[in-house]
């Protein structure tokens, strides 16, 4: 595979605000992501079903797409894309994960998968202010 396409896909905005994000701090290196935003009344099977067309007639390319729940309507539709050898499939996007998956080597290995996984778990902290004690001189 010669090319990759990042995708992003969630249940509302999430999408297209990480998208904006990562173009904002990332400048070119994301200047290619999609994003998709699932609206009520719409059905992520049609996104599928496009997605999967394209993939289709890309076979040097790397689908690498990101969903933001496992196991919410957005990842289960996009899972089907799996079968094809071409495609990888994350759910709990971050910040983190994106930005990993947009620097990895093509195509992702097992080593790059793990990789990615494992920032993106980095990126999930807890973020406490603790005062400094004041010295006595």
């Amino acid at each position: 595979m010669e090319k990759r396409q990042v995708i992003l896909a969630s249940h509302g905005e999430f999408s297209k605000g990480l998208r904006d994000s990562l173009k904002m701090i990332l400048g070119e290196l994301a200047k290619d992501i999609r994003a998709y935003s699932l609206y009520p009344g719409e059905n992520a099977s049609d996104f599928k079903e496009e997605l999967e067309k394209e993939i289709n007639g890309s076979t040097d390319t790397e689908f690498v797409i990101l969903t933001d729940v496992f196991g919410g309507s957005v990842c289960n539709a996009l899972m089907l894309l799996t079968g094809y050898e071409n495609v990888k499939l994350f759910a709990g996007m971050n910040f983190n994960m994106a930005a990993e998956v947009l620097t990895e080597s093509i195509p992702l290995d097992e080593r790059a998968v793990e990789e990615i996984l494992g920032t993106a778990r980095e990126g999930v902290t807890r973020v406490v202010l603790k005062e400094e004690e004041e010295e006595d001189f």
